[in-house]
């Protein structure tokens, strides 16, 4: 597969926003994790860990809430949330 292609160039955009996002929950995450421990008096170690999670699970979408394929969604296929209703006007 090249890059030069539209899906290789789509997919590159996708990956590299998915690391960009992944980065910045680590880094917040790791900020949380710290004042948490100051505010608390709990070990500094859980700035790290917590930060360590926040990107893991954002990065990777297990439940794939987060990064849905752009075909899902043009599809209709993308699921709601169950607190939000879909209005047509």
């Amino acid at each position: 597969m090249s890059l030069n292609d539209r899906r290789g160039a789509a997919n590159l955009l996708v990956m590299k926003k998915r690391i960009a996002a992944a980065i910045l929950w680590f880094y917040a995450a790791w900020f949380v994790g710290a004042a948490l421990s100051f505010a608390t008096g709990l070990s500094p170690v859980l700035a790290p860990i917590l930060a360590t999670a926040a990107a893991a699970i954002f990065a990777g979408d297990p439940r794939q809430m987060i990064w849905t394929s752009r075909r899902a969604i043009s599809s209709g296929t993308a699921m709601l949330p169950s607190t939000q209703t879909l209005h047509t006007v």
